[in-house]
């Protein structure tokens, strides 16, 4: 039986905080050991893309980007939409490979965005942030508190 990820990561950690540490004598290599359990704690639950985080940022990226079209439609910039929406019918429907194209378009409809003159218009800057601002709270809700005190402490 294969243990999980996660497990053996939980394992490396009571290991390091409960025997590793107290046996190692400077202050200097046990902030290097708490470095590595703060690393470890970070790396936990990012070691293989979640199937839900993927599907929820490419579900929240496709309706930015479609409301990023219309907004270039509505500019008189139909050549750009169409090459947007063409960006995002060609993505996978796997979530991950969904997800990584969609990073792809967002990053084009971006300059496409800020080519229309006079830059960023309000509702494309809406659109994006109908997608980028959740999204920074979905990467961050991952993250575990830092070990940054214990680790100046060492």
């Amino acid at each position: 039986m294969a243990i999980a990820t996660e497990r053996l990561i939980d394992g490396c950690l009571e290991t390091l905080r409960e025997d590793v540490l107290a046996s190692v004598g400077s202050a200097f290599a046990r902030g290097q050991v708490w470095a590595v359990m703060d690393i470890l704690q970070n790396l936990r639950d990012r070691v293989e893309v979640k199937h839900s985080f993927a599907v929820e940022e490419a579900d929240s990226a496709q309706v930015a980007l479609e409301r990023v079209a219309a907004v270039l439609r509505g500019d008189g910039r139909e050549d750009e939409a169409r090459e947007l929406e063409s960006l995002l019918a060609a993505a996978a429907e796997a979530p991950g490979p969904r997800v990584v194209a969609l990073r792809a378009a967002l990053v084009h409809a971006l300059g496409a965005l800020h080519a229309q003159p006079g830059g960023l218009s309000e509702a494309g800057r809406e659109a994006l942030a109908s997608h980028l601002t959740p999204q920074t709270v979905r990467d961050i809700a991952v993250l575990k508190p830092s070990l940054l005190s214990e680790i100046s402490k060492g």
